[in-house]
């Protein structure tokens, strides 16, 4: 017996319709009637999803000035100061006594005044440096050394830039 036309259209339907509801329970497809306030936008779920947050960056040059110390350094003597105190030193040597005492005070000047030239000259070319210490951003300490302090005090930011401190 042949199926009619509308039996096999029934069938077919029922057919499709059950294979559409079981691809929407087990989730292949979406649930064409599902309110508008329940599905969730793509942007919505993109917003949800959780980003890696990074560490914040830190600055490895900056950090604050924990202290200022002035050491002074004596300068280089050259030999001129030794050699005008001992040229001076023999001359006011030789005033003193007679004969063989004279030869003895001349030498005594000359000696005393290269001495004293040489400590002269040092400490006319002294030098003051400033040395810096630093807690670094990064938890690092620091010290630097500079020639002049730049008007930084203890507790102020500062950033390490070529050698040189500079406020932040």
């Amino acid at each position: 017996m042949p199926l009619s036309s509308i039996k096999i259209v029934a069938i077919t339907t029922a057919v499709i319709a059950a294979g559409g509801l079981a691809a929407v329970k087990t989730g292949v497809i979406q649930d064409p009637f599902q309110s508008a306030k329940h599905a969730e936008a793509p942007a919505a779920k993109a917003a949800k999803t959780r980003v890696a947050r990074t560490a914040p960056v830190v600055c490895h040059e900056c950090g604050v000035v924990e202290s200022i110390e002035g050491v002074t350094e004596q300068g280089q003597a050259t030999g001129g100061g030794a050699i005008a105190g001992g040229v001076i030193g023999g001359i006011v040597g030789h005033q003193i006594g007679k004969g063989r005492g004279k030869d003895l005070a001349t030498v005594a000047g000359a000696v005393g005044g290269a001495f004293a030239g040489n400590a002269i000259e040092k400490n006319s070319k002294k030098v003051t440096h400033f040395r810096i210490g630093l807690r670094m951003d990064d938890g690092t300490h620091q010290q630097v050394t500079l020639d002049a302090a730049n008007g930084v005090n203890v507790g102020d930011k500062v950033k390490l830039v070529d050698g040189a401190l500079v406020r932040n």
